[in-house]
């Protein structure tokens, strides 16, 4: 990811426009690998060479290229990760599909598919279910010779692969799996919840309407309860409809299982980055569209051999789709059109989400309109009174990682939140000094002793600041007082030593 990230820098720099291109691009890629794959898979199972125009690879790609449901992962910058990982994903199985012929190993074309799966990975981690799906390509088209050693034998690559991407992201990352604090799901509510989380997302595969970045998900806690029980009988009937198409229609089964094995790890609450409040996320369905695409692309090749006279008919309906998909895609690609225009519609949408009106708020005050951004901070208070602590300590997290302006910002946005909490006066004016802005740290340094006079590192810093203006004696009185307050502060000690020599106090200088 980063190294695309990087050359995408190398050639358009810094502009927005050219990360937006990358986007496309990967997108367009992804779309003719579907053509390319649903190809093979029918020259594999019906053995037909089918014409381009109408026929169902053809169906597929325009289908996946033109769902609504893909407008987050391809107009979100950040979308490179689903984008990247599902393009080389596809060319991996693609290369595996064609890497054997008539029982004959191309080698060179397999050992492709093998490095197309580490691309993959180190996109992103939902890439090791290609595994799972080259086994229920091999079942279905080889039935019980899958169990063999000799095709046993095929997957030990990309199981070695795999190896290696857990070693580098064990060392990278300190762990296999991050887990999230703030996820308060007990293990029984850990375990049905995935029904629920699936029930959602093949409804917004089925339907993309309404679409929001920020889907506010709100657990079960029992089966038994009405979401519940539909999630468990449509869970279900997809798992029948699973082991049906097994025996009696293998593309119809492969379709189904690209639909829920790529979904798999999203139904692990607890690793989701953005918690529990958006566990339901548009961009997780883009890979499995593909499913859906390839199920949907079957409809027309039944109708000719079974219905032949309804096949313009199939055909005039397919157009719609593909038309009221289109449709549907230019009309969100205007909600994106910048903070503001996300925001509002993410607002809309969920009101009940204190994340969106966060983002509002933020939105708001780059456009200049402080009053109303302050207004939104104050509702996402009120939904999350733990909300002013996480942007505290994401504006520390930016100050320690040099990202200063970042800091400045969550800060300012954190006194708005709370204007009474020292803490974060103390840490705009730390953010402050950093910048070398002194009067403005000093002020900061003020309003903290202010609110908390025993405030010892801010006593110390303060005379930092002043005897770096040159206030000498300002600065000896902060320093006493901080080592009045803590005795054991040596830097205070230090700093006091060094303003008595400013001063010409070499005596007491020694005596610090």
């Amino acid at each position: 990811m980063y190294v695309i990230y990087m050359l995408t820098y190398y050639i358009f720099g810094i502009k927005s426009s050219g990360f937006h291109i990358v986007n496309l691009l990967f997108h367009a890629g992804n779309s003719v690998l579907v053509f390319l794959v649903v190809s093979e898979i029918f020259r594999k199972f019906y053995n037909s060479n089918l014409a381009p125009y109408f026929s169902p690879p053809f169906i597929a790609a325009i289908l996946f290229a033109t769902n609504p449901i893909h407008t987050e992962p391809v107009v979100w910058v950040a979308g490179i990760l689903d984008l990247s990982f599902t393009f080389f994903y596809f060319l991996s199985f693609y290369l595996y599909i064609r890497s054997e012929d008539d029982g004959v190993l191309s080698k060179g074309i397999y050992l492709l598919s093998v490095l197309s799966f580490l691309f993959s990975l180190f996109c992103k981690e939902p890439s090791i279910t290609l595994i799972v799906i080259l086994i229920c390509y091999d079942f279905i088209l080889r039935n019980q010779k899958v169990y063999s050693l000799q095709y046993l034998k095929k997957y030990v690559p990309y199981f070695i692969v795999f190896g290696v991407y857990l070693i580098a992201r064990f060392y990278a990352l300190k762990g296999f799996v991050p887990v999230r604090d703030d996820v308060t799901l007990t293990t029984y509510e850990c375990f049905i919840n995935p029904f629920f989380l699936f029930l959602k997302y093949l409804a917004k595969l089925l339907l993309p309407v309404n679409l929001n970045i920020w889907h506010v998900f709100h657990p079960m806690k029992s089966l038994l309860s009405l979401d519940g029980i539909a999630s468990l009988i449509i869970s279900i009937v997809f798992l029948w409809f699973v082991y049906i198409s097994a025996r009696k229609n293998k593309v119809v089964f492969l379709s189904l299982i690209f639909i829920v094995v790529p979904l798999l790890p999203t139904f692990y609450i607890p690793a989701l980055t953005q918690g529990i409040e958006n566990a339901f996320s548009e961009r997780y369905l883009y890979l499995p569209s593909f499913g859906f695409a390839l199920l949907f692309a079957l409809v027309p090749r039944w109708i000719n051999i079974n219905k032949q006279k309804w096949t313009t008919i199939v055909i005039v309906i397919i157009m719609v789709i593909i038309g009221l998909y289109s449709l549907a895609t230019v009309s969100r690609n205007a909600v994106w059109k910048n903070s503001y225009t996300l925001w509002s519609d993410a607002v809309k949408k969920s009101p009940e989400s204190s994340v969106a009106h966060k983002s509002l708020g933020y939105a708001l005050f780059y456009a200049g309109r402080a009053k109303e951004g302050k207004e939104q901070f104050q509702i996402a208070l009120k939904l999350n009174p733990d909300l002013v602590n996480d942007v505290i300590n994401r504006g520390i997290i930016y100050s320690r990682s040099g990202l200063i302006n970042k800091a400045i910002l969550e800060f300012n946005t954190a006194l708005i939140f709370k204007p009474e909490s020292a803490i974060t006066h103390y840490n705009l004016g730390l953010a402050y000094d950093s910048k070398g802005w002194l009067d403005a740290a000093i002020e900061q340094y003020q309003i903290t002793l202010m609110l908390k006079p025993d405030y010892a590192d801010a006593h110390n810093n303060l005379g930092i600041a002043y005897g770096e203006k040159g206030l000498i004696d300002k600065a000896i009185k902060h320093f006493q007082e901080a080592i009045r307050l803590n005795p054991t502060d040596t830097y205070a000690y230090n700093n006091l030593a060094r303003a008595y020599e400013m001063k010409g106090l070499g005596e007491k200088a020694k005596e610090q």
